[in-house]
């Protein structure tokens, strides 16, 4: 297939992923946050701008600086306090939350809050998420709610999020698709003399350019004993003939994420200790994927995968899990590592990523993103995984 042909179908696949959301999709999500709530033993659950909010509302809001609530309590309707100036894309996407309390930059948020809360003045355990709730927030609800214990949500997000629709798997393989030909494409421009700096410029162009919803994070890109530096930052380095090339990166589509890691050689040809590690790194990619599947736990997927790099010869370059969720997020649960028993499920979506660090040396990282099925998993990435020389 042509680049232009590849470019042509993935603008067709976003005007499709684009379409409106249906209300009555996002009432049923309304209902299943209010029961897991109060199956958590919450009062109620408290959410600011991020990604279960736009789980929720198919619409993803920025807090910025102002305070922005939506206030789920499981025994009445939901609450919103709403900036002002986001009152027009609130009530488009939320025609379910009636009570919407507003508030201007002139009077502050204060009197807003106290009407918002007001309902909630009995209760005693309010969920929250301990990741993205600010200090800011914090204290609106400690003088609002001085009887409520804040307790994490954690819990709550997971069972709502960690198993993907088909339409949420769906927009995952097209945000790979997306990055993985902005990839081929950038791939042509390395060469021996090319700096780190200008192949993550010109890939982070490409995903924009082929439909990606922006840069999940800016590219990991690294060559020679820098590729040994599992989060490494590509800086002016020149690539060198006969040397590693780490590529992690990765893209959205109708806010869903992909996180992919590609290892190549730079021209010239690969010693044998580096296809002795590249091919423990393959293998170790190969058997996770192999032990994706419902009924076991994440601690099974990462320990079959790691069981060949816990080889005397390797176990002391290994410093990370297997892997970890995908979705609105690029990092969310479940976290595929030793000592998770939780099980996995059908539906979850989560990356397969071993990697071996060999500092002074080099490194290999292979990263693919799975969607479990009832018979095992499916890849969501498919990037060719053998060994490639670039630019020869």
């Amino acid at each position: 297939m042509g680049d232009e042909t590849v470019t042509e179908g993935l603008a067709e696949g976003a005007e499709d992923a684009g379409a409106p959301r249906h209300s009555s999709r996002d009432a049923a999500r309304l209902d299943q946050l209010r029961q897991v709530t109060a199956a958590a033993g919450a009062d109620a659950v408290v959410l600011t701008p991020g990604a279960t909010l736009t789980w929720l509302l198919g619409h993803q809001f920025d807090g910025h600086e102002r305070l922005f609530l939506l206030i789920v309590p499981t025994a009445d309707a939901p609450v919103a306090i709403v900036p002002a100036l986001e009152e027009a894309n609130f009530r488009g996407v939320a025609p379910a939350v009636e009570s919407v309390h507003l508030w201007d930059d002139a009077d502050g948020p204060e009197a807003a809050a106290a009407a918002a809360f007001k309902g909630l003045g009995k209760a005693t355990r309010v969920a929250v998420e301990p990741l993205s709730l600010r200090y800011m927030e914090a204290q609106h609800l400690s003088r609002e709610l001085p009887k409520a214990k804040l307790e994490s949500a954690e819990s709550i997000v997971s069972e709502l999020r960690l198993k993907k629709s088909d339409e949420e798997a769906k927009a995952i393989q097209q945000a790979s698709k997306i990055a993985e030909a902005a990839l081929e494409f950038t791939l042509r421009d390395v060469k021996p003399g090319r700096s780190e700096r200008e192949i993550a410029a010109k890939l982070s162009s490409e995903l924009l350019r082929r439909g990606g919803g922006g840069i999940s994070f800016g590219p990991i890109v690294l060559s020679g004993p820098k590729s040994a530096l599992p989060h490494g930052v590509p800086d002016e380095r020149q690539m060198e003939e006969g040397e590693f090339l780490l590529i992690d990166f990765g893209t959205s589509f109708d806010g869903y994420h992909c996180d992919i890691t590609r290892t190549f050689v730079v021209s010239g040809s690969p010693t044998d200790r580096m296809r002795e590690v590249y091919e423990a790194v393959l293998q170790a990619n190969i058997r996770g994927v192999a032990a994706s599947r419902p009924g076991v736990t994440y601690d099974y997927v990462h320990k079959n995968c790691q069981a060949n790099l816990r080889a005397a010869r390797f176990k002391e370059f290994m410093t990370h899990r297997t892997g970890h969720g995908l979705g609105l997020e690029i990092h969310e649960p479940p976290s595929v590592m030793a000592g998770n028993t939780d099980v996995v499920e059908e539906g979850a979506v989560f990356t397969i990523e071993p990697g071996l660090y060999l500092e002074g040396w080099g490194g290999v990282r292979i990263e693919d993103n799975v969607r479990v099925t009832a018979e095992g998993c499916d890849l969501l990435t498919s990037s060719p995984r053998e060994l490639r020389i670039l630019g020869a």
